[in-house]
């Protein structure tokens, strides 16, 4: 029996096993409502780490700004966009949340809109 055939054979067998299985990418934390319901303000930034890990997402212009964000995927498919949580400190004690995650004791208040100055006759 040829070789080349049998090797070309096995080869087309054995890289179509990568279209059967995609495996399950995980990536950054990802935050029970356990712990997010444990995050008070005026936790230090150590306390923060403990509870929720590293930040994933670590930005050199905001340090007191930590971004948190996980994501389940598979191999080869498009990523659904991740929910989000983003906390803010001040003087390394936090402050805030924002994001899909973000606890409603922390959740930081929205800006009011702009009241439109009468109009002048």
């Amino acid at each position: 029996m040829p070789r080349r055939p049998v090797i070309v054979l096995l080869t087309v067998l054995l890289t179509g096993c990568n279209l059967l299985y995609k495996p399950e990418v995980r990536q950054g934390n990802q935050p029970t409502a356990e712990t997010l319901d444990a995050l008070k303000a005026g936790m230090t930034r150590r306390q923060v780490r403990l509870l929720l890990g590293t930040p994933p997402i670590s930005d050199p212009f905001h340090p007191d700004r930590w971004d948190y964000v996980y994501t389940l995927g598979r191999a080869g498919e498009p990523a659904p966009v991740p929910p989000r949580l983003t906390l803010f400190f001040k003087n390394d004690v936090l402050e805030s949340a924002s994001g899909e995650l973000a606890p409603a004791a922390l959740a930081a208040p929205a800006a009011e809109p702009a009241k439109p100055e009468p109009a002048k006759p």
